[in-house]
């Protein structure tokens, strides 16, 4: 039996530009399934995308860093209301006792609320950054997602592969995702429906059609897998270009009739968090 593949694209709301994209992607490739950041600055257009395609399954994008905080809590935001730059930032200060859980657990559920409200139904959760499966942060998001009816969450522990290791210019990449591997299995995330397997953290930002072709050929040969992606399209003078990351070659390669043709050829199945 070939895999069956969810390909994911993350950030749904953060920008109109990434939002075109991940609609485009969908339209026109391969994208399956998004999860849409509550309170990213395009949220309303994202969800108006949303609403014009049925089949795009949608997800919550669960924030804790890089955006304003949708309860306004001095705990977990700045003097300027702003969340952590990033979720070594964020860890460092939950970690050490300085960010509440009780304040994690209002915001997250405001998130989800926000996103039911505009009449999302939202088959999965996912974290941006991986905060999700931080300790603690972990049992919130199960709780939350049982008390919502949200049967599935991201599991993002993707197997290190030997063309991971030639050059050896991102063996810091190599051990953030370990890293990320690590917490999600000592987590209670696998009380929730999961995929069998998770990739694309790895080339995360930079999924060219040659990456996206070498992961595809080396997906198992069976059972259900994630593939994060982050499609969008240019936009010059967005903050966010200082992430580095290439949205309009990945929208390139996740539309590429190339990339269509090889699952064709190999049996794999698209499906989504709705599937699983």
């Amino acid at each position: 039996m070939a895999a069956r593949l969810i390909v994911h694209a993350d950030d749904f709301g953060l920008s109109e530009a990434i939002d075109d994209g991940i609609a485009e992607a969908h339209d026109r490739g391969i994208v399956t399934s998004t999860s849409v950041m509550a309170n990213g600055p395009a949220f309303a257009h994202a969800v108006a995308l949303a609403r014009a395609r049925p089949a795009l399954d949608v997800g919550l994008h669960l924030t804790l860093t890089e955006l304003e905080p949708l309860t306004g809590s001095a705990a977990l935001a700045d003097a300027a209301n702003r969340l952590p730059p990033h979720a070594v930032q964020f860890a460092a200060r939950y970690l050490g006792g300085r960010v509440p859980l009780a304040d994690v657990r209002r915001e997250l559920e405001a998130q989800i609320r926000k996103a039911l409200d505009a009449g999302l139904a939202l088959s999965h959760l996912d974290g941006h950054q991986h905060v999700h499966v931080l300790p603690g942060v972990a049992r919130v998001v199960v709780e939350l997602a049982r008390a919502y009816g949200i049967r599935a969450v991201r599991y993002p522990a993707e197997r290190v592969r030997l063309f991971m290791l030639r050059g050896g210019a991102r063996l810091r990449r190599i051990a953030e995702q370990l890293t990320v591997g690590a917490a999600a299995a000592l987590s209670p995330l696998r009380e929730l429906k999961r995929v069998d397997a998770f990739v694309g953290f790895f080339h995360g930002g930079r999924l060219t059609e040659e990456n996206l072709t070498r992961l595809l050929c080396a997906l198992p040969s069976g059972g259900t897998v994630e593939l994060m992606c982050h499609p969008g399209r240019d936009d010059p003078g967005s903050a966010f270009n200082a992430w580095g990351y290439r949205w309009s070659a990945e929208t390139a390669a996740l539309t590429s009739p190339s990339v269509r043709s090889l699952l064709e050829q190999r049996g794999i199945e698209l499906i989504s968090y709705r599937d699983v």
